[in-house]
């Protein structure tokens, strides 16, 4: 089942060609840490595709990649020709999950401030201290929770959506500025079955094996929901018991996957392809969809004993060995370099320390920089 998931999610003979055709392939990739979420989604690129940073951020600026508070209450990245649809089919939920903090934040009455703030995006992209400032300029002053959840309401009512980036900070833009009209793959109207169908089908295709309740928390729709989504697609999926440490569970796969599909019965344990003297090393970004679209099954991903909330300070990323988590990392940039920094939680082989050595000049590679080794660190170059 590891290794389907890591074909499904092109982090194994990675292929896709484009950093808005890897989103597109995951439908919606957590993204409240950007340019991490960026890496990871580099990752899945052929290498001789992948932009480095600033393509990657380009393709954010240019309107190909948008980040909008979609499916749950925090940022994801998402297509143009996808946006429209996820919002309409579950800005309602998150809205209903807001609905404490509008009210402590008075949100709900905030009907002039969102006029203001549209009619200021009308202009062009503004970033969120501008929009404070138009605000208070005139008289209707609003800073921390309560402007962050008047930006995201605008956003989950499909009125905001990001802009091209001005420096280092976020711009909102007028939603029909950014996003087609329609609803993508749905077409010119809106049904919210074909909707929970077109979501489930490519949550499936992008990440293999899942059980129901994996599915509703990434999602974040109900378990009657994700049921409804499978008995809808039929035949096009299929059921598969889980054993040993997944006995009892019941875990979907399209029926189509084709060589990701591996045998009827899903047993934990090292993938057939994993060897000890060349392990895949791969570093993963604090959010990668690898681990967050899954929390029932997540601790396939996982070596046993590691807890991925077990972290010092700012090493917030997983170092994945084989495909599980089995240590954190970070990295450090610089004017003229950039280091990759370490915390492991057992003592890595040689191997894997070679591997990690070879992902610490991809980081490199991708920011443009000279990679630096920290002092003390295990590894080399």
């Amino acid at each position: 089942m590891l290794a389907a998931r890591l074909a499904a999610h092109h982090l194994r003979a990675p292929a896709l060609g484009d950093v808005p055709g890897a989103v597109g392939h995951l439908v919606a990739v957590q993204g409240q840490e950007l340019q991490p979420a960026l890496w990871g989604l580099t990752r899945r690129l052929d290498p001789g595709a992948r932009p480095g940073a600033a393509g990657a951020r380009a393709a954010c600026d240019d309107g190909a990649v948008l980040r909008t508070h979609v499916l749950r209450p925090t940022w994801h990245l998402v297509r143009p020709d996808d946006a429209r649809w996820l919002l309409e089919l579950s800005a309602p939920r998150v809205h209903r999950t807001n609905g404490t903090m509008y009210r402590q934040q008075g949100t709900e009455g905030h009907v002039r401030e969102t006029e203001i703030v549209l009619d200021a995006v009308r202009g062009g992209p503004r970033a969120r201290r501008e929009l404070a400032d138009v605000l208070a300029a005139h008289g209707r002053p609003l800073t921390g929770l309560a402007l962050g959840y008047l930006l995201m309401r605008a956003e989950l009512d499909r009125l905001l959506v990001s802009g091209p980036a001005r420096g280092k900070q976020q711009t909102y833009a007028a939603f029909d500025d950014r996003v087609p009209a329609g609803y993508g793959p749905l077409g010119g109207s809106f049904d919210r079955d074909a909707a929970l169908v077109e979501l489930v089908r490519r949550y499936l295709a992008g990440r293999a094996y899942a059980t129901v309740k994996d599915v509703a928390q990434w999602s974040g729709f109900t378990l009657t929901d994700v049921r409804h989504a499978l008995d809808l697609l039929g035949e096009q999926v299929v059921a598969v018991p889980g054993t040993g440490a997944l006995d009892g569970l019941v875990l979907w796969r399209l029926a189509d996957a084709g060589e990701r599909v591996l045998e009827p019965h899903l047993t934990p344990g090292t993938p057939g392809t994993a060897d000890p003297d060349r392990p895949a090393v791969d570093l993963l970004q604090c959010y990668d969809e690898l681990l967050m679209s899954y929390g029932e099954s997540r601790g396939v991903a996982v070596e046993p004993g590691v807890d991925l909330s077990d972290r010092l300070g700012s090493f917030i990323h997983a170092i994945a060995v084989d495909g599980r988590a089995a240590a954190r990392w970070r990295w450090v940039t610089g004017p003229r370099d950039v280091a990759v920094e370490t915390q492991w939680r057992r003592d890595p082989s040689a191997p894997e320390l070679r591997a990690l050595a070879a992902q610490a000049a991809e980081v490199a590679a991708h920011w443009g920089l000279a990679l630096r080794v920290p002092d003390g660190a295990h590894w080399v170059p």
